[in-house]
Formats: C-alpha cells, structure tokens, sequence
C-alpha cells in the first residue's frame, strides 16, 4: 500500500535524525530514498496514454505548492485528483471533507537552515541557525554586517501530512475552475507578455524582436542570454514563444557550454520546454488546444525511469519556478498601481 511506504518513510526519517551513527544514518536515509524511488518509478510509469499525461501536467498548477515528489504520491493514491488542499485551507474557505472519506498521504520535510561565520582569523564556520546567540542573530538580521550570513537549508527528516482532493469534499468543482482556469482576453496577453519580459530581465536574460530563419517563431540565445522573438506575431503567439523560449533560459542553461548535447538530444529539450510552456500557458489562461501531449508521452514511453524521472522533475520544477517568478513581478506592480 502506498500509505504504508509513505509512513515507512515517515519512520525511516524520524530514526535517521535521531541516530548520532552515521553509518546507520546513511543505512536509513538509502532505504527512505530507495521506497521514494519505487513509488515515483510507479507513478511515471503508469501512464496509459497522453491523457495521462496532460492530467499530470494540468495538475502542476493545481498542486503548485507540493513538491514533484509529492505530485507523484498524490497521483499514485488518487489518479483523478484534480485540485487538493489540506483540512485546514478547506475550512478557512468554508468546505470540509465529506463523511468517511480517506485522506491522501503527502510527505511534509523539515529542514535545518545552516549560517556561515566569517571568524575574525579569516576562517569561516558553517553553523545550524538556531544554535546563534542573541548577539549572532542580529548579527544575521542586519543587511549591512556579513559575518553572519546564509549559507543553505538541508533535509532534516519526513513527516506525513494529509490533503484531500476537492471531490471529497462539499466544495463545489465550479468554483475551482473559475478560480483556476481563467481564460486570458487577447487585449490582456500584450500586458501579460510585459511582466513576463520583465521576470525574464531580472533572470539575466534579454528579449529581442528580429527576423528568424527556417520558420522559425523564435529561439533562445543561451550565448547571449538573449530571446529572439520573430517579429510580427500576434499577442498570443508572441507570448507563447516567450514563455517556450523562457523555459529553454532557465532549464536548459547548462546546454550553454555543451551545444552539442543539445544537437543529440535535440527531442529531450523541445520536449519540456514544450510541456512547460504548456503548463504556464495554462496557468495564463491561454487556449493551449495547440499543444499536444502524444509528443511529450511518445517520447517518455520507451526511456528508462532514471531520463523520465529527470525530464518530468524538470518539467514541475521550472514550470513551478516560472509561475512564480512572474507572480513575483506582477504583486509588485499591483503595489506600484496601488500607490497614490
């Protein structure tokens, strides 16, 4: 039972952070990353056809907020899951799950938020958070000192959480999809297509409008961190190259040193970036009837579950970071509007 792997999971986890044996310690954090792989393997390999995996991608805006590894959890307890949410996000809407309903199981982490010292002989400690004094933590909180600085979180361990999916519950399907799926106006893409340029800038990244060659709608520069869109395009058009092109920026930069890589893999990275663009087109409101999933499942139905597992991580997690990144502009410029 899925459940099960994931409270064994939960257990593994709860036993790795309180062993002081790091022996035992890596014993027990292969066997949680061992059953993760198996229920992901599960999940990726399951699908039947590109229905399948549309429902997969449609369903990374839905669950923008959980991790890939928890969207294939969701999937691999309830496959027609459209939108989930934990009991307390459902009642502060005013829903509750229905009597007798079953919870989905998601794995919650905890992680340790880890500071660098710089000493005053020049060396430099990496130290938990919490253990700073009072002194260090002002220290920390100061914008101007660099003592004390962020260096990174870690994985501390597993807890398991539960969601439920909307339909196990009394709030009415409609009021998600309105909420979710908005359909963008053409006038409102040009404005769309603005913010994204701007998310785009602040990435490092330039947008040029140019002739392309071949047909070409537009490609991405990675030598010269540039987007070139052909020009001439409707709004529409012009903001799905965008954002197709934008998602070439940002999961395909290493390809920037290894043009060749992409020469012989040319199917992998048209590929997510399609199934990116797709999501945040999606996400937009766009018609993304033009889009078109047999590609994307014809592809991964013959790789091994290490490339698919890869592929669609890159696929959640850019898709993810590119939402965000334009959410990110577009709250500030509502703050800019507000302003009087």
């Amino acid at each position: 039972m899925v459940q099960d792997q994931i409270e064994e999971i939960s257990n593994l986890s709860y036993k790795s952070k309180s062993t002081k044996n790091s022996k035992i310690k890596r014993e027990l954090e292969t066997e949680v990353k061992n059953i993760l792989v198996d229920l992901k393997k599960e999940t990726l390999t399951s699908f039947k056809d590109e229905t399948d995996v549309k429902k997969f991608l449609d369903n990374i805006i839905n669950f923008n907020k959980y991790s890939f590894n928890n969207m294939c959890l969701i999937r691999a307890q309830n496959k027609n899951a459209t939108y989930v949410a934990s009991f307390k996000t459902f009642s502060e809407m005013g829903y509750f799950p229905k009597k007798r309903e079953k919870g989905i199981k998601i794995l919650v982490p905890s992680f340790l938020t880890r500071v660098k010292i710089k000493n005053n002989d020049g060396t430099v400690e990496i130290t938990p958070l919490y253990t700073l004094t009072d002194e260090e933590k002002q220290k920390f909180s100061n914008i101007d000192d660099d003592t004390i600085t962020y260096h990174d979180k870690i994985l501390k361990s597993f807890s398991v959480g539960t969601v439920f999916d909307v339909s196990q519950t009394n709030m009415p399907m409609d009021l998600i999809n309105e909420k979710l799926n908005p359909m963008l106006e053409d006038p409102k893409a040009d404005t769309v297509a603005d913010t994204f340029i701007k998310a785009i800038y602040k990435d490092g990244f330039k947008v040029k409008y140019d002739e392309t060659q071949n047909g070409a709608k537009g490609y991405c520069d990675l030598e010269n961190n540039t987007i070139v869109v052909k020009k001439g395009l409707s709004n529409l058009m012009r903001l799905k190259v965008i954002v197709h092109e934008y998602a070439h920026a940002l999961a395909h930069s290493h390809l920037k040193e290894n043009g060749m890589e992409y020469i012989n893999n040319r199917e992998k990275y048209e590929t997510e970036a399609e199934a990116i663009a797709y999501v945040v087109s999606k996400y937009l409101g766009l018609d993304t009837r033009d889009y078109s999933q047999t590609y994307l499942y014809s592809w991964s139905k013959d790789k091994d579950f290490k490339e698919i597992d890869d592929s669609f991580s890159t696929i959640v997690n850019y898709s993810k970071k590119i939402i965000n990144n334009y959410n990110k502009i577009l709250e500030k410029e509502i703050q800019i509007n507000k302003t009087p």
